[in-house]
């Protein structure tokens, strides 16, 4: 069951990078490269299974730090993105990167597990984000931003489903 919810979250992902693509009033490349960094990673872990997910992991944080580093208030003439927009995106790049490790894990044998559970936090962080990308589709005013938040809330639930 798990396997065709992680594949079920792929759609909602590509629905979400498709309408931030198809935004020709605001070209937002450094958003259009991150959400297609989170649906290759996704795509990998669904349906490939080439990279390990610590790799996409680290991966989906870098590219988070970048995108945050890249939109950082600055001097010169930008086009105007607003600051939700990057906020839900770099956060949704974190939430994914660990459902990517807690997806990724073996159980332990019995007796052996060490530490906390993931999967709880894993749980309780997507449902935070869920809640938050509701919030910021009210305040939105473009229909297509209020799609690829939604999009990519629907899809972290989809892959915070899957990773239990």
């Amino acid at each position: 069951m798990s396997e065709i919810l992680h594949v079920a979250a792929v759609a909602p992902a590509a629905v979400g990078a498709c309408c931030l693509a198809a935004d020709r009033a605001r070209v937002r490349p450094p958003e259009v490269l991150a959400s297609a960094l989170m649906l290759l990673a996704m795509l990998d872990a669904a349906v490939f299974g080439v990279v390990a997910p610590v790799w996409w992991t680290g991966l989906l944080l870098a590219g988070a730090i970048a995108l945050t580093v890249w939109r950082r208030p600055r001097q010169r003439r930008t086009p105007h993105v607003p600051a939700l927009m990057t906020v839900h995106t770099t956060l949704g790049m974190v939430v994914m990167g660990g459902l990517q490790l807690g997806m990724g894990g073996h159980a332990a044998p019995a007796g052996h597990a060490h530490g906390l559970a993931l999967a709880p936090v894993l749980l309780g962080t997507a449902a935070v984000y869920a809640v938050l990308s509701l919030k910021m589709m009210r305040r939105m005013r473009a229909r297509l931003d209020r799609a690829q938040i939604g999009a990519m809330a629907a899809s972290v639930a989809l892959m915070a489903v899957a990773s239990v």
